[in-house]
């Protein structure tokens, strides 16, 4: 027993020694972790700090990159919505004649060549213009900005285009089923309804089609020369206009269009006249249509007509007097097949200056259209001529009209 205990004190004797001697390298040991993890912890701290500065550029980044996708999409919906902005359409007409007059004799008459470029501008309207050249001069027919997406059913229009008055006054030549702009509407309107202003228009919700328009001009008419609209001027001296006008189907295959114009000119001077005038001018219109269901657009028959009113202050051997001067156009046009189509032009265009003296035009006509873009047309005309202003207008006249389309050219959907 005793002996045990004995080895037992000398191991522990001699562990002592031992354990003191180990005792300082344990605790340099703790020392280098401990100084290692707080390293490791420096760095994980600076590694932490450098992923969040990258972070907070990334965010930067995405937001930028955010913009310019919202902006490129901004882009990519205009250009779905006016796939026409960066790509016009573009197109021209040539319209000619050889023409015999028994007061005036024959001539090849260069009536126009005129280029068409219409395009969307952006989602909210659209452009279009006309240029048009001549034996006699180059001018800008049309040149207007017409807004698509006013609220209310409104749509506005501004620029250089042809005034909402009537039917036919809104026709470019080439575009008539008859070779010659009726007189009555070259003396009465001034021929097409050529304006430089601003116009108005509103659908009303009705179940037929029902437009109104209000619209105010630096004058009204092409040919109309009582008025310069290359001067400034009081107000009263322009031309303002109201029209209402309807289309609607009478059964499957028939359809009737009705429109009522007023343009009306508060103060016009007159030579001699201190006074001056006012002018007014009125125009109903009809236009009926018969269209087989089974014949798309190569059959049936159009009659439509205009009668036209001019009230102003004129000059008479007698002095300065009101008159005023009715007129107007009948025609009918039976489309026979995709190639011929033949009809009749009645016209009684009066003397402003002298109602009771009048032009009676019959003229007979018939059109082969060789494709949709090239047409010939042959048309007779007999003017009975009591106002005796120029010698062209009087008498037997025959007219071979040829026109021809390149490319895109369009007014509108005329023959609805």
């Amino acid at each position: 027993m005793n002996s045990a205990i004995l080895k037992v004190v000398f191991w522990l004797a001699a562990l002592v020694p031992v354990f003191v001697l180990w005792r300082p390298s344990l605790s340099m040991a703790q020392d280098e972790i401990i100084d290692l993890l707080k390293r490791q912890m420096a760095e994980m701290q600076a590694t932490m700090k450098k992923m969040a500065e990258r972070l907070e550029q990334l965010e930067r980044e995405r937001a930028s990159a955010n913009g310019k996708i919202a902006t490129v999409e901004q882009s990519v919906k205009t250009t779905r919505s006016a796939p026409s902005a960066l790509n016009p359409a573009i197109g021209m007409a040539i319209d000619a004649t050889a023409e015999h007059r028994a007061k005036a004799g024959g001539d090849f008459n260069f009536r126009a060549a005129e280029i068409g470029i219409s395009a969307s501008i952006d989602p909210y309207a659209r452009a279009y213009a006309f240029f048009t050249g001549s034996k006699d001069e180059f001018e800008v027919e049309e040149a207007a900005m017409v807004t698509t997406s006013l609220p209310l059913n409104l749509q506005l229009r501004g620029g250089r285009f042809f005034a909402d008055f009537g039917r036919l006054a809104k026709f470019h030549p080439h575009e008539y089923a008859f070779v010659n702009t009726p007189l009555s509407l070259e003396r009465i309107v001034g021929g097409e309804s050529k304006a430089d202003g601003v116009e108005v228009n509103y659908l009303f919700s009705t179940p037929f089609f029902l437009r109104g328009t209000i619209g105010g001009y630096n004058k009204l008419g092409a040919e109309n020369e009582r008025l310069d609209d290359t001067k400034s001027r009081a107000w009263s001296r322009f031309t303002y206009l109201g029209r209402l006008h309807s289309y609607f189907d009478l059964a499957d295959n028939h359809s009737i269009e009705l429109g009522t114009s007023l343009a009306y000119t508060p103060s016009i001077r007159i030579p001699e006249e201190p006074q001056g005038g006012s002018r007014t001018l009125t125009g109903v219109d009809v236009t009926y249509r018969y269209q087989p269901l089974g014949s798309t657009l190569y059959q049936g028959f159009t009659l439509g007509g205009e009668f036209f009113g001019n009230s102003e202050r004129v000059e008479r051997e007698s002095g300065f007097r009101r008159l005023f001067a009715p007129g107007g156009y009948v025609y009918g046009e039976a489309k026979i097949n995709r190639e011929w189509a033949a009809g009749f032009l009645y016209d009684n265009a009066p003397s402003l200056t002298s109602p009771g003296k009048k032009t009676i035009g019959y003229s007979p006509f018939l059109t082969w259209n060789l494709s949709e873009f090239n047409r010939l047309r042959f048309q007779y005309s007999y003017l009975d001529d009591q106002v005796r202003e120029e010698k062209g207008e009087r008498g037997h006249q025959f007219f071979l009209q040829w026109t021809t389309v390149l490319g895109s050219h369009t007014h509108g959907f005329r023959t609805r």
